[in-house]
């Protein structure tokens, strides 16, 4: 009996009481499988729609689950995946992929004739599973009250998810078959992949059965597998596979059938094998601990492929692949120490990611990304970088709004930029022929990474004349969307940055230095050995250290996309203050993004407002330094600074950096006259400042951190004000006789702290109590002074004698 039945009753109840249900059941529980094919045939739901995070295991278990039932794929139980739709009118269980879902919710936000939607393995948090999800949750509550759903996984963490769902928790405890953990340390991280082919041959020699191998990616696995060949070779009994998602369904297949009587199989897998997937004869479990993820770099616009830790949670479901048909044994890569600190469970894609296909789909669904039912919200920089790239590829407008085009492009189902690129070369296509179906062989290309050359017009060449057997597929895959023949001949080549271009645009870039800079403003290094002396380049593929080695791109002239794309470019006249040359630069430009692509002498006089905002970008590069005046209004700052901390709710933050930031309100109005550098640092930065203030405001000011303070003698003595510490008062002590108590700024909240000179005006006294200095330390003080200073006033007490700034014979 699976652990899943002993709360199949429980489940059940919930499920047709509530619209919401989150169940937790450990891998080898029957929730994948027994539970949704027994939900079908007990007649609980009509119609059922079961989402699977990978489509290796959409794929097989519709396969397993039409097996029970002695039927196809596509008769009661059906699937529906990207170039795989297999349903009727009969089908009543339906396995479908993430964006598959998304999808149908687009088309029919109603579901009509669909009532429970089940999210298998959400502990995966894709974005995709996480946009489906706020999608079908909003359906759930404005269109369909009768619309069910249940949320499941081996790993959650339920209470956090229980509280966004507001949901009841059914949990399945109990594996199917133990598992026994053992745990191989490693002295040197760094060099943890040398460590799996000896962890390998370890399980061997003390287990028995086949071995599940779980690697980050295709260079690892080719890495194990070149290491253990000799092993192979002198063991006839043992078989090796590999298992991935780049891989076409005969061999990911094969990977998965058990191996032939007597055999013995080792699978070296990707993480595709991580969840509801089960490959007979499996009893050990080598886990390198590692997983390839994506992470979106914010400056250069590009998702690096990066090797990293796996959480906890991904261990126990990778563990769980050893327990599924009998006892197993997992052996784990690292101390049990270096284990129990990772991180709970993985990050969520929606955190790390381009968020640009998800705002597209909000959009076109009607809605706003901030608006969704997310368990994890964006920031707002990836916010403003996918509405960026959206307005690029003309996906929304100005105003923020999806366009006809944006759309079109949603329907495709596609990454926005290889929709855009392929909707858009339609309609280039009677004045770039060919471009269409070059737009589908480029796709390919990326998509089946097969490529040898970092130049992309060879590359493509290449699998024109020797065609890598991933890259037919994605081509046939490519050519039937844009509704074209598979012809043969050549391809036209020559508009190939146009075609970058149309899916790139943010990476088009221009030397400079000994580097590229992008569209985006990002910089990027230069390849060693392609480009040498391009000066343009249309990048499709970046990445490496912080997102700034070139994989694939190829030369370009702007002319071709200026005649092709004019909206890529921006027309404007420019007016710049050059340091170098002490001049003005008055241009008109055509940009090309953050870079120039052609500029001139603009025509007619400089315009006032052009040479106003040169100055304020030549104020924000320098500083307030740039002014002659600045040394003189340091005490203002200064004091307006202290207002702004004691007073907040009178006066606004006037830092450098705030004053900086509004230039315009406060500094622009005095500039309309200055036409020379000179000038610019001559000017009364002083009044600037104080028109910062309304008048009310400056006499404020004054009477709250006044310049000076009058002493008994007459004097007045300036205040040195810091914004950490007291106000400081450097005074004579003879000049404040009479004085009995300190000094009170700001109604008492700022302390003044006195420094009491002698009259040859060195330090005597440091005190924030002059009363209490009077009365103690002042005595020591009057009798070595009376000795040093005869001629000087030393009265018995100070604290009511005359003050006086002259010597005793003219007081």
């Amino acid at each position: 009996m699976l652990p899943i039945q002993a709360v199949y009753n429980e489940l059940v109840s919930q499920l047709t009481t509530q619209p919401r249900v989150l169940l937790q059941a450990p891998p080898g529980a029957g929730k994948s499988t027994w539970l949704p094919l027994q939900l079908m045939l007990d007649g609980h739901f009509k119609r059922i729609i079961m989402l699977e995070p990978r489509r290796l295991a959409a794929r097989n278990i519709a396969g397993f689950l039409a097996a029970q039932l002695g039927e196809s794929v596509g008769e009661r139980v059906g699937l529906r995946i990207r170039q795989e739709v297999k349903v009727s009118a009969r089908t009543q269980l339906e396995i479908v992929t993430e964006g598959t879902l998304t999808r149908l919710l687009q088309a029919d936000p109603e579901l009509d004739g669909v009532d429970l939607l089940i999210f298998d393995e959400f502990h995966e948090r894709s974005l995709a599973a996480d946009t489906a999800l706020a999608f079908a949750l909003e359906s759930q509550m404005a269109l369909r009250d009768d619309l069910h759903v249940l949320v499941m996984s081996a790993t959650l963490d339920s209470e956090r998810y229980q509280q966004f769902l507001t949901c009841p928790l059914v949990r399945s405890d109990g594996r199917s078959f133990p598992i026994e953990e053992i745990y191989v340390p490693l002295k040197d991280e760094s060099r943890w992949l040398e460590h799996i082919p000896a962890m390998v041959r370890k399980a061997l020699n003390e287990q028995t059965g086949s071995i599940l191998v779980f690697l980050p990616g295709q260079k690892e696995i080719r890495y194990v597998s070149d290491a253990l060949r000799d092993t192979f070779s002198a063991q006839p009994d043992l078989m090796l596979a590999t298992l991935s998602g780049d891989q076409d369904k005969q061999a990911q297949q094969a990977a998965i059938e058990p191996a032939p009587a007597g055999m013995r199989k080792v699978v070296l897998t990707t993480n595709v094998a991580e969840t509801s997937l089960t490959i007979e004869g499996i009893r050990i479990v080598v886990d390198s601990g590692k997983r390839r993820a994506a992470h979106y770099n914010l400056r250069t616009g590009v998702s690096e492929l990066v090797t990293q830790s796996i959480s906890r949670s991904s261990a126990v479901q990778r563990a769980g692949r050893a327990g599924r048909i009998e006892a197993g044994v997992v052996y784990r890569l690292g101390s049990k120490a270096l284990f129990e600190r990772r991180d709970a469970h993985d990050r969520a894609d929606i955190l790390c990611s381009d968020l640009s296909g998800l705002m597209l789909e909000a959009k076109v669904w009607g809605s706003e990304v901030t608006e969704l039912a997310l368990l994890d919200a964006p920031t707002e920089a990836q916010l403003s970088k996918a509405q960026a790239l959206l307005r690029s590829l003309e996906l929304i407008d100005d105003r923020d709004r999806v366009t006809v085009l944006g759309k079109q492009v949603q329907s495709l189902g596609a990454d926005p930029r290889y929709g855009h690129m392929l909707l858009k070369s339609k309609v280039l296509e009677a004045d770039y022929p060919g471009i269409t179906r070059l737009g589908c062989y480029f796709i390919a290309l990326l998509e089946s990474r097969v490529s040898v050359s970092a130049e992309l017009s060879i590359a493509l060449q290449q699998q024109v004349q020797n065609p890598h057997g991933a890259f037919r597929q994605q081509l046939s895959y490519w050519l039937r969307r844009a509704q074209l023949q598979q012809a043969q001949g050549e391809l036209a080549i020559e508009h190939l940055p146009v075609v970058i271009a149309l899916a790139f645009p943010d990476r088009l870039a221009k030397r400079r230095g000994q580097g590229w800079v992008l569209a985006n403003g990002a910089g990027v290094n230069a390849h060693k050995e392609y480009w040498l002396d391009a000066n343009y380049l249309a990048i499709a593929d970046l990445g490496g250290h912080k997102g700034q080695q070139i994989f694939s791109a190829t030369a370009f002239e702007p002319k071709q996309l200026y005649a092709a794309l004019p909206y890529l470019f921006t027309e404007q006249d420019v007016c710049e203050f050059e340091q170098k040359s002490g001049q003005f630069i008055h241009e008109h430009r055509i940009c090309l993004g953050h870079w120039v692509y052609l500029a001139k002498p603009a025509a007619g006089p400089v315009d006032t407002a052009l040479r106003t905002q040169a100055w304020l970008t030549l104020v924000r590069q320098q500083g307030l330094l740039i002014f002659n005046g600045y040394a003189d209004c340091e005490d203002l700052l200064t004091r307006m600074a202290l207002a702004q901390r004691l007073y907040p709710e009178e006066f606004r933050a006037q830092d450098e950096q705030s004053l900086l930031m509004r230039l315009e309100s406060w500094l622009g109005p005095y500039l309309d006259t200055i036409k020379q550098l000179p000038q610019l640092k001559k000017l009364d930065l002083h009044a600037a400042l104080l028109s910062t203030l309304e008048w009310s405001q400056q006499q404020r000011l004054n009477a709250l951190l006044p310049q000076r303070i009058m002493v008994p003698s007459g004097s007045n003595i300036r205040i040195q004000y810091q914004l950490d510490g007291p106000a400081r008062l450097a005074v004579r002590m003879q000049e404040v006789y009479g004085m009995s108590h300190s000094p009170v700024l700001c109604e008492g909240r700022l302390p003044v702290l006195m420094e009491l000179l002698s009259p040859a005006q060195r330090p005597l006294q440091l005190t924030q109590d002059l009363a209490h200095f009077w009365q103690s330390s002042y005595r020591e003080v009057q009798k070595e002074m009376k000795g040093r200073y005869p001629k000087h006033f030393w009265p018995d007490d100070p604290a009511t004698a005359q003050a006086t700034n002259r010597v005793k014979s003219r007081m």
